[in-house]
């Protein structure tokens, strides 16, 4: 599928989360897309001439594969091992959901993904939170997409649906430092969940082929 402005079709995967709910709506008000999937556990409290909102199972993605059909694909799945209840649930989520989402999308010509990880992403990492990350990233960037953009976020900061104690205070000293100087946390530096949507869908516009990625310090 070629890249068109205007008729674009656009998949979001994880519409419902602090980032992908902003991802939505900057689709939705985006004149490059004609149509925006977002398929969901739950149904989507959102109207739009534009929206498709498909109700789906992921753990049989495969059975949905007709709905991958798109241009762009962004995908801002994610969970934390509390939430999930396991490493092995969290790795279910935050890895093998997001590579079978996106190679469903690039079997049916999806030339763009646009992947939310960690400022933290390390394969190597002795972390597993950082390094179940880390092999996501590598594993997509395997995949035959005509342009990645990997975004590295620090912690995000936004109104969650969801209380995430650890979260907010990492977002509170994070931001304080920030607030003391701008340079010293760099790529850990708080990012908030409007600018990195807003940053995902202005490098979907960009016609630049290959694995690029985005740093917390660019996202502020």
């Amino acid at each position: 599928m070629e890249i068109v402005a205007s008729k674009k079709t656009a998949l979001l995967l994880g519409a419902t989360g602090l980032v992908g709910q902003h991802v939505l709506e900057g689709l939705l008000n985006h004149g490059a897309y004609r149509k925006v999937v977002a398929p969901t556990r739950r149904r989507l409290h959102r109207d739009h001439d534009k929206l498709e909102n498909p109700l789906i199972d992921f753990s049989k993605l495969d059975r949905y594969a007709d709905l991958f059909r798109c241009h762009d694909v962004f995908i801002t799945l994610g969970t934390t091992i509390k939430k999930a209840g396991s490493e092995e649930a969290f790795r279910r989520v935050d890895h093998d959901y997001i590579l079978q989402g996106a190679r469903l999308a690039q079997a049916r010509g999806a030339n763009q993904c646009l992947l939310v990880s960690a400022a933290a992403a390390d394969s190597e990492s002795r972390f597993f939170y950082n390094r179940v990350k880390g092999e996501t990233e590598e594993a997509i960037t395997r995949i035959d997409f005509w342009a990645i953009h990997i975004f590295r976020p620090g912690v995000l900061v936004g109104d969650r649906d969801e209380t995430r104690i650890g979260e907010r205070v990492a977002a509170g000293i994070t931001t304080l430092l920030r607030s003391i100087s701008p340079g010293l946390l760099g790529d850990y530096n708080p990012t908030n969940a409007d600018v990195l949507a807003t940053r995902m869908i202005e490098a979907a516009q960009n016609i630049s082929p290959g694995v690029h990625f985005h740093g917390a310090r660019e996202l502020v």
